[in-house]
């Protein structure tokens, strides 16, 4: 499976051809209630319950991706109707589909493994990192099939030959699932995320891997790293504070071929954002000539941009309505500050606060460290909504009557925020117009349904497709619902649960 040269995404919402996956693995199955806050996890979650709602929405990328597999697919489930992860979703079984359109994170990994000198290396970087005993290392150098090492470095669980058994021998990684923050394509290079906990390091190492020894592999040089600077470790306490640099993939959306958005966020610092708009605009073939910074409050339930809006189309969005226009301006009366006076956010002055800057890349051809860049922060993006609209005006030449916001929940209070916690506006787009989400933000389909889209639970439309009563390519302005009762719990939507590899503007 060789991708190189195949890697390319310039918008959002251009037909999805490639992306990169994770199943749920066995290492979700393990988080404890005393391990949330470091886990990032709110819930336990039901294990197998959770891989039969996921293998619909790897089923539904089939059906538009890979329909040659689909029949396959079908035969599987029908011979083994009574599990819930039948063999041909596992990525470590040898009946798994293996599509080299949507791709495992783990089948991938497992690749990599082959090679003695790859294998020997990452587990020594693993090791090293998760401060494991040398009898441990030694444990994992005896694993011979690369499939089941795979699976033990990313689960952490390993088996116990000839017992039955199963013993940790580090943390599980229960956010891999949410690939889209594992690194994110700009045209033809990638950018490589530097995570913000430490609950989410081994991903960022496991990733770099794939990157350099399978993905890149012949393009080193289109890879883009983030990272603190070399004396980093000089610096005060409250100093790193400050300087840490962390970006993750939920805060970056590759808007249009010449235009990148960059979230400021609870995961993604300022000095990641300074570092990426450096790097960017000093690559002269990354093809960004601006970039968006979109600053928003620094909390669990948003924690990406991604939580707060995706684009649905080139003229459509949706968006949590806390950030509207309409309510933002209502939150500066004296009675909202009375109301943030009771919950004792009197003193955090960002607490509900969206600040938008623009920046262009220097005209001339000559590098000079970013000092001539020009900063735009017009009156016409004056926040989230008005920058959601600027973009559909000027990048996508949508008439400013045209363009069309969605809100979550319908922007009706409690359903906005019960429902953007549950991922309303965290939507994946299979091609312009066609969207995948969630079942239960069912505030939220009312504002699809009048803004002129169909909503279609998942396994109504392989009904449809396998009575041939319409196909893929036929889908159109159309939300497409995933069962969620416990994806949900992940705190993650199908945006999140997706890394792009090609899009095409078809």
């Amino acid at each position: 499976m060789q991708l190189t040269g195949s890697i390319n995404v310039s918008s959002e919402i251009g037909t999805l051809k490639r992306l990169l996956i994770h199943s749920p693995d066995g290492g979700i199955g393990k988080v404890v209630p005393g391990k949330f806050k470091e886990w990032l996890y709110d819930d336990t979650v039901h294990l197998s319950q959770m891989r039969k709602e996921y293998n619909d929405y790897v089923k539904l990328l089939l059906y538009f991706l890979d329909p040659d597999k689909i029949p396959y697919i079908l035969e599987c489930e029908k011979k083994q109707s009574d599990k819930r992860q039948p063999d041909c979703y596992k990525p470590h079984h040898a009946a798994y589909f293996n599509s080299d359109k949507v791709i495992d994170t783990q089948y991938i990994l497992s690749q990599i493994l082959r090679d003695d000198a790859v294998r020997q290396r990452l587990i020594s970087a693993v090791c090293a990192w998760e401060g494991c005993s040398f009898a441990t290392e030694r444990k994992l150098e005896a694993i011979e099939d690369p499939f089941e090492l795979a699976k033990v470095l990313i689960s952490g669980v390993l088996q116990m030959p000839g017992t039955g058994y199963s013993d940790f021998v580090f943390a599980p990684l229960p956010n891999f699932i949410f690939t889209r923050d594992i690194g994110i394509v700009i045209n033809d290079h990638l950018l490589l995320s530097n995570a913000a906990t430490p609950a989410r390091e081994r991903e960022t190492m496991l990733m770099k891997f794939i990157t350099y020894y399978h993905l890149y592999k012949n393009d080193p040089q289109k890879v883009i790293e983030i990272s603190e600077s070399s004396d980093f470790f000089l610096l005060e306490q409250s100093e790193q504070k400050i300087y840490k640099t962390s970006v993750e993939g939920g805060d970056v959306m590759m808007i249009a071929p010449n235009h990148l958005l960059i979230g400021c966020s609870e995961r993604t610092t300022p000095s990641a954002v300074d570092d990426i708009i450096h790097k960017i605009f000093a690559n002269s073939d990354s093809g960004i000539e601006k970039i968006s910074v979109v600053k928003i409050p620094k909390q669990r339930a948003m924690m990406h941009i991604d939580t707060v809006f995706t684009q649905v189309r080139k003229d459509t969005w949706v968006l949590f309505g806390r950030f509207s226009e309409r309510v933002m301006q209502e939150k500066n009366d004296k009675q909202y500050a009375y109301y943030l006076h009771l919950l004792d956010q009197e003193d955090t002055p960002d607490h509900e606060s969206i600040e938008v800057l623009r920046f262009y890349k220097p005209l001339n051809e000559v590098y000079y460290a970013g000092k001539n860049y020009r900063i735009d922060v017009s009156a016409k993006i004056q926040g989230l909504e008005s920058l959601l609209r600027n973009i559909s005006i000027e990048d996508y030449g949508i008439a400013e009557n045209d363009v069309k916001i969605i809100y979550s929940g319908n922007n009706v209070f409690p359903y906005d925020e019960r429902e953007q916690w549950t991922d309303s506006c965290n939507l994946l787009a299979l091609k312009d117009g066609v969207v995948v989400g969630y079942d239960r933000n069912e505030e939220t389909f009312k504002g699809f349904v009048a803004a002129g889209f169909n909503v279609i639970k998942a396994c109504d439309l392989f009904t449809k497709f396998e009575n041939k009563e319409i196909t893929p390519a036929e889908v159109k302005n159309t939300l497409i619902i995933l069962p969620s009762a416990e994806l949900s719990r992940a705190r993650g939507g199908a945006h999140c649960m997706s890394m792009p590899l090609l899009r095409t503007n078809q």
